[in-house]
């Protein structure tokens, strides 16, 4: 008796839906995943010789796996040049899907092989760049040490992005700045931030430790475009504190803003964990707005596009925990935790 396994998963943001066709519990399987695995292999090498030795398989038998491939699909994915190997359009296009499916396909086997009662799966964690560098190390090897049998995937993208990624059911976490709970994702209110200016650390105009808001006029500042998070909370302070912000460049690019500074270029608005590094090496300074403060509340939020799973579940309340541990300590300096 032959028994099919149809694997199917939808995303409403480019309507893919990944069919894993025909899988059979027999050898069949296994060579279909084959074909795939080698027409992945030689699409990212661009060559069938490297993929080959990549594989240690012999060349011809990897051009048979890739030509049952295109026979089955009814397409030519890749043609040959003399300068190695070049996808199609449909072959490009079959990339994207082939990586679905394999990815679908070891998460069911990791799931269905798993002992019971170890939580398995993938979990997609977006962080904004500030707080990438000081949450991401130590959640990533708490979470390998915790649940071995998930896979934690951390991207780090603008806090905007990702709450467009929630809303379509691209990542099922991420760590967002001043948002309520929506019909989209949930919201969980970890700490509060404050902001600081930041300048080169010699920089003798910048004030050690605070400096008042009415000051900051006279520095000339790179900030981000609205509506970049950051710059709609800058524009929002300024305005509601009647204070006059002296904004020279715009970047939407965090780290190149960074580094203006680093260069003495101009000074920038910025929270303390995403300068945390080049303070403690020396490359900058910073002083606390006040009077009144920059504050930013930092949660973590979940997908409500998704069903119900342990390996998210586990993960969400692992980054819980251990923000709250890097706020406890002042890791990620904070004025106050929840």
């Amino acid at each position: 008796m032959t028994l099919t396994l149809s694997l199917s998963a939808d995303k409403k943001n480019d309507n893919i839906k990944i069919v894993a066709i025909a899988f059979h519990y027999n050898q069949r399987l296994m060579v279909e995943l084959k074909q795939i695995r080698s027409f992945l292999c030689v699409f990212d090498l661009g060559s069938f010789s490297r993929a080959a030795r990549f594989l240690n398989i012999a060349q011809p038998a990897l051009s048979v796996h890739v030509r049952k491939l295109e026979d089955r699909l009814g397409v030519v994915l890749l043609e040959r040049t003399p300068r190695g190997v070049i996808a199609t359009e449909a072959g490009r296009r079959f990339a994207r899907r082939a990586r679905q499916i394999l990815d679908l396909a070891d998460e069911t086997e990791k799931e269905f092989r798993a002992t019971p009662g170890t939580i398995t799966g993938d979990v997609k964690l977006g962080l904004p760049g500030s707080v990438c560098p000081v949450l991401a190390p130590p959640l990533i090897l708490a979470a390998r040490e915790r649940y071995p049998g998930v896979r934690l995937i951390v991207s780090e993208f603008m806090s905007g992005d990702l709450a467009d990624m929630l809303r379509d059911g691209r990542i099922d976490l991420a760590v967002l700045f001043n948002v309520e709970p929506s019909d989209d994702f949930t919201s969980d209110y970890l700490l509060t931030e404050h902001l600081h200016l930041v300048g080169q650390a010699d920089d003798p105009s910048l004030p050690e430790g605070l400096i008042s808001a009415l000051d900051l006029a006279q520095y000339p500042l790179v900030v981000t475009r609205p509506p970049h998070g950051l710059r709609v909370l800058l524009d929002r302070w300024a305005g509601d504190a009647g204070v006059a912000l002296s904004i020279r460049y715009e970047v939407d690019a965090p780290s190149v803003m960074v580094q203006m500074v680093t260069e003495g270029l101009c000074y920038s608005i910025l929270s303390p964990s995403a300068i945390r590094e080049k303070r403690e090496t020396g490359l900058l300074s910073s002083a606390k707005v006040v009077a009144p403060s920059i504050e930013r509340k930092v949660c973590l939020c979940e997908s409500r596009r998704m069903q119900p799973e342990k390996a998210r579940s586990a993960i969400r309340d692992l980054t819980r925990n251990v923000a709250l541990e890097l706020a406890a300590d002042q890791t990620w300096e904070n004025e106050a935790s929840g």
